[in-house]
């Protein structure tokens, strides 16, 4: 998991190098990219868990970098289910 902590450090244009010293050695198995943002144009988008629980829907935070390997984007994915997620609270 990526602690909410180092994600909130992260800052766009920061290089992947220096992001990888925060990062997990896994990135998420089953990413919910359904409920993510349409990425930036090019990215390549990774997703973490934002937290340990096992078998529970967890927010997942994404972090997009572009070609050149520099963060352009990060986004919070909240859990399927949540209060905070749009489509649940669209219903």
């Amino acid at each position: 998991m990526l602690t909410p902590s180092a994600y909130a450090k992260l800052r766009p244009g920061t290089p992947y190098d220096e992001a990888a010293a925060v990062l997990p050695d896994r990135e998420a198995h089953d990413p919910p990219s359904d409920r993510a943002p349409a990425p930036p144009e090019g990215a390549d988008c990774r997703y973490y868990r934002a937290g340990g629980e096992l078998l529970v829907s967890v927010d997942h935070l994404r972090l997009c970098f572009d070609a050149r390997g520099n963060l352009a984007a990060k986004d919070v994915v909240p859990g399927a289910g949540r209060p905070d997620n749009d489509e649940e609270t669209a219903r």
